[in-house]
């Protein structure tokens, strides 16, 4: 058969349009592929009869607004939508008011607000040699853990409580009733956060009906580029510890032989008699001082708020630059960065002082008329800090904030050493396989009172095999948690809870066996403290100790660090409390039965002068004098004049029946000898607190009051 010319032309047309459709079909397919943080996701595009059309919209509002609530929960706590509903987040934590002993940061204590670590020193601060560092950082997608899947189960919580029970729908003439079960899902996207809550309902208004099936919302936050940003500055901080460094700059800057600077890591001075000293006290104030004003100078390269300055000091701009973080990333420029350190986030501080009082070392030649002061100051320092990514333009205009810590660690005036690890998003996205393979029989768990002899509701238990921590579950209001175990090589049984000293308890459970574990928590009082001393006086007959015990003056002060002794199966515990002499307000100190070391530094706030006097010494075999002048030594108004170091005992009977707990500190009595009459000898009992504490210790036990 012969075609004609018109007809061959409409043959080639249709070719032609196949090959387009083809080729436009194949660019789309390889576009989504190219992209495989857009995933393929089914929207049902209902069409309903408009009479329902404001329950649809209703729904879509509800999806909307606690997606957001959820979203912004997750931005204050830094991935987490709860750290006490493990229905909602599976990740354990230990939370403790002291930030630099936790996985998270309370932001003041009864706000309820905390946020967790992104990297931290996870081991006790007091750790030597095998420290360990770790992050909470949440994965974003994928995993069971992941702030998607967080987002999922908080929406699915609260959504029936958004919807009023359908209330303002029921003057209308609407009947509407579930035809199936809540289930949200969450894609977040490379710009936006994509929520479909499928929640089947049937709608009936007068003769009319419908099947509303799915609510749908797109939330304008980019959280992918946020949390992109967030793990960048994490990174940095892992392997240049640029918060370290700006800290130990800082440290270097502000120090100096001046009473008001900082103690130096090294100097030297030729001096003869009295020499500079600090109170360990106002050190750790001046340098968290320090860190709150220096701090928010970070910025990162290539963010909207990024501006580098320039200062004609070269000290100044040194300082400056340090505070530049190099990300210099053009796709941030939308993004802002800021970061916080306050002075209420309590910081782990070590000097290596003698006791309160920090003094260089002196060497003094009596000849030669000349002292050498050597200045040698050992820093330990950790501190948390905040930060705060911003996206100023989400939301519509109204701003969106994520925000996480980071904690800077410095030991022997060094960064605390760290291998780096970055944390990759592809990585971290491949999950073990171990906390979810429980392969033991059920495991009963028996948290009690180790005092009251009372179950423990809500103990956290985790169990930690081979480096990982698995989170098991917590005790029910019988203190009793059963659950399955995963099979290894042994590990630890950890229960936790607040209020309470932490227990851990080596066990190796093994495949389809049950078992069960005893533990005995030791409770954490909370009493009034009273410190009182008891004095070394100066009589003819040299210095003597005096069991006579006395209230502490106006003018005096104590700082009281108390260290619980481990039997190896506890957590470490310490408390810190400070008192006032003659204070209208009864101190406090939380503490626990147990064995404790006790260090107590007496301090007194008045002049204290050791006047100028004439020496003579023999000199050679025939009996000369040679004389010499030792010059006045002045030690300020913060007087160190005793003290405590001593070991002892609390019992839980003593905490149980009373409310206040009195300790004695050592008063060396030199501000009792009259000026005229103190002698350079005198301050030889400086240095024999220790040796006082245990001659006299039966003396210096702690007592207890019922008020």
């Amino acid at each position: 058969m012969k075609l004609n010319r018109k007809s061959q032309t409409t043959i080639f047309m249709i070719v032609g349009l196949v090959i387009i459709l083809g080729g436009a079909i194949f660019f789309y397919t390889t576009q989504k592929i190219a992209k495989p943080l857009e995933p393929e996701v089914r929207i049902v595009q209902e069409q309903v009869p408009l009479e329902f059309d404001p329950v649809k919209k209703y729904l879509d509002d509800c999806a909307y607004s606690v997606a957001v609530e959820g979203l912004n929960i997750i931005g204050k706590q830094g991935g987490y939508i709860s750290f006490a509903d493990k229905s909602l987040n599976r990740e354990a934590f230990i939370i403790t008011q002291n930030p630099t002993e936790s996985d998270a940061v309370e932001f003041t204590k009864g706000s309820g607000l905390k946020t967790a670590y992104w990297w931290y020193l996870k081991s006790a601060n007091s750790c030597k040699g095998d420290c360990r560092f770790s992050s909470k950082r949440p994965e974003l997608r994928q995993t069971d853990n992941s702030i998607e899947k967080q987002l999922e189960r908080h929406i699915n919580l609260k959504f029936r409580e958004c919807t009023r029970n359908f209330e303002p729908f029921a003057d209308q003439g609407f009947k509407i009733s579930e035809a199936g079960k809540l289930n949200a899902d969450v894609t977040i996207a490379s710009s936006d956060v994509l929520v479909i809550v499928d929640y089947p309902l049937d709608i009936e208004k007068e003769a009319a009906n419908t099947r509303l099936s799915q609510s749908v919302a797109r939330i304008p936050i980019n959280l992918d580029k946020i949390y992109d940003l967030a793990t960048k500055i994490t990174n940095m901080e892992i392997k240049h510890r640029y918060i370290e460094k700006h800290a130990l700059n800082l440290l270097v800057a502000f120090s100096g032989t001046d009473k008001s600077k900082l103690p130096p890591m090294s100097d030297l001075q030729f001096k003869f008699g009295s020499s500079t000293s600090w109170r360990k006290s106002d050190v750790k104030n001046k340098v968290t001082g320090l860190l709150t004003s220096y701090i928010p100078l970070f910025q990162v390269d290539g963010t909207y708020n990024y501006e580098r300055n320039e200062f004609e000091s070269e000290l100044a701009q040194r300082l400056y630059d340090s505070t530049i973080i190099p990300v210099a990333n053009s796709s941030f420029r939308n993004l802002a960065a800021y970061f916080t350190y306050l002075d209420f986030w309590p910081a782990y501080f070590e000097l290596n002082c003698n006791g309160e009082r920090c003094m260089p070392s002196s060497a003094n030649s009596l000849i030669s008329f000349f002292g050498i002061q050597q200045y040698r100051f050992v820093y330990d320092l950790s501190f948390p800090v905040m930060v705060e990514v911003q996206d100023p333009l989400a939301l519509n205009g109204q701003g969106y904030s994520f925000n996480f810590f980071l904690e800077g660690n410095i030991r022997n005036n060094k960064p605390m050493p760290a291998g780096f690890a970055p944390l990759e998003r592809a990585s971290l996205s491949e999950r073990t396989l171990l906390c979810d393979s429980r392969t033991s029989g059920n495991i009963t768990i028996h948290a009690a009172d180790a005092a009251a002899k009372k179950s423990v509701e809500d103990a956290q238990v985790l169990y930690t095999i081979i480096g990982e921590s698995c989170f098991i579950g917590a005790t029910d209001a019988n203190g009793i948690l059963k659950e399955q175990f995963p099979v290894g090589v042994g590990g630890s049984v950890s229960i936790v809870k607040d209020g309470y000293i932490g227990k851990a308890v080596e066990y190796d459970p093994k495949a389809g066996r049950e078992d069960s574990v005893e533990a005995q928590l030791t409770p954490i009082y909370t009493k009034n403290l009273i410190v009182r001393k008891k004095s070394v006086v100066k009589t003819p007959q040299g210095w003597q100790f005096s069991d006579a015990a006395a209230d502490l003056s106006s003018k005096e002060s104590a700082s009281v660090v108390l260290t619980r002794i481990s039997d190896g199966t506890e957590l470490d515990f310490s408390s810190i409390a400070g008192y006032e002499g003659q204070q209208k307000e009864s101190s406090e100190i939380e503490i626990a039965p147990g064995a404790y070391s006790a260090d107590i530094t007496l301090l007194l706030n008045e002049m204290i002068v050791i006047p100028e006097r004439q020496k003579c010494v023999k000199k050679g075999f025939f009996g000369g004098k040679e004389c010499f002048t030792i010059q006045k030594i002045d030690y300020g108004e913060n007087f160190n004049e005793g003290g405590l170091k001593l070991n002892f005992t609390i019992g839980a009977n003593e905490l149980e029946k009373h409310n206040t707990i009195v300790l004695y500190a050592v008063s060396i009595g030199i501000a009792d000898v009259p000026e005229s009459q103190r002698v350079i000898e005198d301050i030889e009992q400086m240095n024999r607190v220790e040796d006082y504490s245990k001659t006299y210790q039966a003396a210096l036990q702690p007592s207890f009051q019922l008020k």
